[in-house]
């Protein structure tokens, strides 16, 4: 039987993981706090890790007022990120955090749990903040392919392999931050805001520059 030509043409923008978690203390009201975290196997910019935090989505600072920022071992990777991904990505984007927030060095990270289990947890640490993502009451495994006109930039077609959560939190230096994560549909599948994102691949399309 014959098959399609087994090649993207279009260009890879970066390779690897993304896995988030948007809280809210109700349904209806704005996002108490937002992460994100990455751990990219393949950008222009080189490989690494990073976490976006925003533990205060509302307020335009960064330490010590609040702990929005980004901790990294590869800035110009996360830079790279937060310009053309994270400030596309609607509510991240849109927060006033996300002009304020500072890029401070990694200094531990680490990974628990097994996402085919109950519960799976990414530590990220930099000079007096600890950060714990929590994830727990995990789903099934479902393989998405976002089209641009989804996708968060729009101009990119989206791969990988989505584990839903249905609880979650983000603990900052052993303090839980306010909210639990709520309903969400993307691309006409029915999850939540707080989710595993593994083998993700942001795609440009071949007729975007």
């Amino acid at each position: 039987m014959p098959i399609g030509i087994p090649i993207n043409p279009g260009r890879i923008d970066w390779s690897g993981e993304n896995p988030g978690i948007m809280l809210k203390e109700r349904a209806d009201g704005p996002w108490s706090a937002l992460a994100l975290f990455f751990r990219i196997a393949w950008s222009p910019e080189g490989r690494g890790s990073a976490l976006m935090l925003y533990e205060r989505p509302d307020a335009p600072a960064g330490p010590p007022a609040a702990n929005n920022l980004v901790i990294t071992d590869n800035e110009p990777m996360a830079r790279y990120l937060m310009r053309n991904f994270v400030g596309k990505f609607g509510v991240f984007g849109e927060a006033p955090a996300f002009r304020a927030m500072p890029y401070v060095p990694l200094t531990h990270a680490a990974t628990h749990g097994d996402p085919r289990g109950h519960r799976y947890v990414e530590t990220v640490s930099c000079a007096g903040v600890t950060v714990e993502l929590v994830w727990e009451d995990l789903g099934p495994p479902t393989a998405i392919e976002i089209p641009p006109p989804l996708s968060g930039t729009g101009e990119h077609t989206m791969f990988s392999l989505l584990v839903e959560a249905r609880r979650a939190a983000i603990i900052v230096n052993g303090r839980p931050l306010p909210g639990a994560p709520v309903p969400r549909e993307q691309a006409g599948l029915k999850t939540t805001t707080a989710f595993l994102y593994f083998a993700e691949s942001w795609i440009r399309a071949p007729f975007v520059t």
